[in-house]
């Protein structure tokens, strides 16, 4: 394991002109309080119909279409709540939407954006519907075995989607192509090859059909494995030294991700938790305080969905912290991995500029909100990095 140097955030202004701090805030924190909003909105719609008389009656009128065929009164019941989250949420997602329109990071019109909005909905209703359904009717036939069988079916359905996800879920949202050849293609495959780490294809997202903002990832595992890059990211390379010197930065990071199999260990850890989250619910779903306060009979009992999602949203933001933790130190060593392969801290800044401006990113983040959700330390902490890699270098 490297020694990942993480120096404290440098004050923006020593990167960014005031101007450009101002407009990376003003658009950043609305933008947060609207996100923050829209959560604490979603908790209060799973609680409403988990713990209020309409609410329960809602999600048993949606139930009841199925009359006594318990499979389902559960997949009713889950649709019936999905349905009214997404109801709820919906306004809040157009808000955001039209900040971006406005802000020109969106190049898709309303109707491009409903469509995606619609196809994200749509997935998410089944992996929650799926899991949900055989949790409940699971818990009501007790199977031999039961529980550990839900807590193994658990991890077996995170490691599905960790290899089928990019084959099957990502391209309903993108088209994916090869990195055309050429010598940005020859750079990057040669630095994968000095990196030590065998990449099959470097796949370019057509991003730019929805928005300006730039990213690349790693997903996948095994043969699945893939870095993307959106082609965002590659407008103005092809020749231009400094735009493939930030490409070729920004592979290195997600080839280090590779390297140090961060994408293999998350999805570890989302199992694990997947299945210690499964023997956790089925015990409290066995305690009588618990089935009282959510008015069922159980976890068999198909009425069980909204209390079943809301515990599952709360359990979510007591290990955000943790799970962020976590991953701002994955991106750290990441950010420290790129430099010392690429060796070039100039570029390294100069990506994290465009990132933040391209993006709109919060330059003056709230500490807590950082704590609870910030999957990647700041812009000035990843800045700061990268001047102490040139100081020690």
């Amino acid at each position: 394991m490297i020694a990942v140097p993480r120096p404290p955030a440098a004050d923006p202004l020593a990167a960014f002109t005031e101007d450009e701090v101002r407009a990376c805030v003003d658009f950043a924190k609305p933008r947060q309080r609207w996100g923050l909003a829209g959560y604490g909105v979603d908790l209060a719609v799973l609680a409403a119909l988990a713990l209020t008389g309409p609410g329960r009656a809602v999600v048993a009128a949606a139930a009841g279409l199925a009359a006594g065929w318990a499979p389902g009164r559960v997949v009713l019941a889950a649709v019936a709540v999905q349905a009214v989250r997404a109801g709820v949420g919906l306004p809040f997602s157009v808000r955001a939407f039209r900040q971006d329109a406005r802000a020109g990071l969106a190049t898709q019109r309303l109707g491009g954006f409903l469509r995606d909005w619609a196809k994200a909905r749509a997935v998410g209703l089944v992996l929650v519907v799926l899991p949900v359904t055989a949790l409940v009717l699971g818990a009501r036939w007790q199977p031999p075995g039961w529980p550990l069988v839900a807590a193994v079916a658990a991890v077996l359905l995170v490691l599905a989607l960790a290899v089928v996800g990019p084959v099957l879920i990502e391209p309903l949202f993108n088209r994916f192509r090869p990195l055309e050849p050429g010598p940005l293609r020859a750079r990057l495959l040669g630095l994968a090859a000095t990196m030590g780490v065998p990449v099959r294809d470097v796949l370019v997202a057509d991003a730019s059909r929805r928005t300006t903002r730039v990213n690349a990832y790693v997903s996948g595992l095994g043969r699945t494995r893939r870095v993307v890059v959106y082609d965002t990211l590659l407008a103005g390379s092809g020749g231009s030294t400094g735009a493939d010197d930030e490409v070729a930065l920004v592979a290195a990071h997600e080839l280090a991700h590779v390297r140090h199999r961060d994408v293999l260990w998350g999805t570890v850890g989302s199992a694990a938790l997947a299945a210690v989250s499964v023997l956790a619910v089925v015990a409290l779903f066995d305690l009588e305080a618990v089935q009282r306060v959510f008015a069922v009979s159980g976890l068999g009992d198909p009425l069980v969905v909204p209390g079943l999602l809301l515990l599952v949203a709360l359990g979510g933001l007591l290990a955000a912290p943790v799970a962020s933790a976590i991953s701002r130190w994955a991106e750290a060593r990441a950010d420290w991995v790129a430099l010392e392969v690429t060796r070039d801290p100039v570029t390294a800044v100069a990506v994290e500029r465009r990132l933040a401006l391209e993006n709109r990113a919060d330059l003056r983040p709230n500490r807590l909100l950082v704590a609870m959700f910030a999957s990647h330390p700041v812009t000035m902490a990843r800045i700061a990095q990268a001047w102490l890699w040139a100081e020690r270098h």
